[in-house]
């Protein structure tokens, strides 16, 4: 009789309680997740922060939080609160939770940004149980957060020998660095012979240091950094291999990043899918300063090998653009007869058109 009454006892308990976690378990919860940082350049380790809040007197013994996430994003060693199921294009991410009454936890995760592109995170599933570790209800949850890997910058000493001197000539016209533009680009540090009529009173204020405003110069030394998305090389009969459109990327971005950094202009013409740009082909002109620079490194994040527009129609509309005086890298896995000759075309316009082909180019 004992035993019965016992039995009786723990079930109605067991209901009572499993009754409350399934009506009340699910309110009071939020849950916020975002990056240390907006963007990242391609190896480089950023942190995923994880918030979750309970704001009700109900305590919850156990909430697993799931999300499917890019595969590109790898997370360290999962602890015994964490586990990662990985896919070839996705994972499943599991975080493990147990929150008191009135509580909020922050976790953060080390992420290894393994390669470019615009990852974006937006729904997630929450299972949550009662006392006796059984689930007692799910909730769908909408926690956006996005971050840009941008491609990976390669030092300038690993660059192509023939793309180093692409970059010197680029800026080293007479009086390249010469501001004589009634335009700002920015503020730098004082140097000596700069007219006082320059400074920038309120950034010294600022910074106790010595600057001035910083002027476009009007001498010419911009660059046009042309990427073609052709992978397939019908002249040869040979598809060269993804790999290869990746460090074509890579290429483009670290010339762009160094150009740009050491005062010159960068442009950029692409003929295949950049995310959501409709242009064909895509071409930014070239500019100078930081925001033109990001701007640049992110849209070539969201690069993909599938052409829009054949390189030997895009080198025509180049050469009936009336294009004078430019410098052009094109950056290629490959050259066919057609495309030399109009390479040749733009150079006898007055351009100066170097090559960076990916199968041929040493490394020096």
């Amino acid at each position: 009789m004992a035993v019965v009454w016992l039995l009786t006892v723990f079930a109605a308990v067991y209901l009572v309680q499993r009754g409350a976690f399934r009506l009340w378990g699910a309110k009071g919860i939020r849950y916020e997740r975002s990056f240390s940082a907006p963007y990242a350049f391609a190896g480089q380790r950023v942190t995923l922060n994880e918030t979750l809040t309970n704001g009700k007197p109900l305590p919850l013994p156990w909430i697993r939080i799931e999300t499917m996430m890019p595969s590109m994003l790898r997370f360290g060693s999962p602890g015994s609160e964490m586990a990662v199921s990985s896919g070839q294009l996705l994972q499943n991410h599991a975080s493990l939770f147990s929150l008191p009454p009135f509580t909020k936890v922050r976790r953060k995760h080390e992420v290894l940004c393994a390669h470019r592109g615009v990852f974006r995170l937006s729904s997630l599933t929450c299972t949550f149980g009662d006392l006796l570790g059984t689930p007692a209800g799910t909730l769908a949850l909408t926690a956006d957060c996005e971050i840009a890997v941008l491609p990976a910058i390669r030092e300038a000493a690993r660059l192509p020998v023939s793309v180093r001197q692409f970059m010197q000539s680029s800026l080293g016209h007479p009086e390249a660095f010469r501001e004589d533009h009634y335009q700002i680009a920015g503020i730098r540090a004082y140097r000596s012979g700069d007219s006082m009529k320059q400074v920038n009173w309120s950034a010294t204020a600022k910074t106790g240091q010595l600057l001035v405003n910083k002027r476009e110069s009007m001498v010419d030394n911009d660059a046009i950094v042309l990427l073609n998305a052709e992978l397939l090389d019908a002249a040869e009969n040979r598809r060269v291999p993804p790999e290869a459109f990746e460090e074509a990327v890579s290429f483009a971005a670290s010339v762009i990043h160094h150009l740009m950094n050491s005062g010159g202009k960068a442009g950029l013409v692409f003929n295949g899918q950049a995310g959501e740009r409709r242009d064909v082909p895509l071409r930014v002109e070239p500019r100078a300063g930081r925001e033109h620079l990001f701007a640049l490194l992110r849209l070539m994040a969201e690069f993909e090998p599938v052409v829009r527009r054949e390189l030997a129609y895009v080198l025509e509309e180049l050469a009936a653009s009336g294009l004078r005086n430019a410098n052009v890298l094109l950056i290629s896995a490959f050259l066919t007869p057609k495309q030399r000759m109009l390479v040749d075309r733009l150079r006898q316009s007055g351009n100066r058109v170097e090559t960076l082909l990916l199968y041929r180019e040493a490394i020096a």
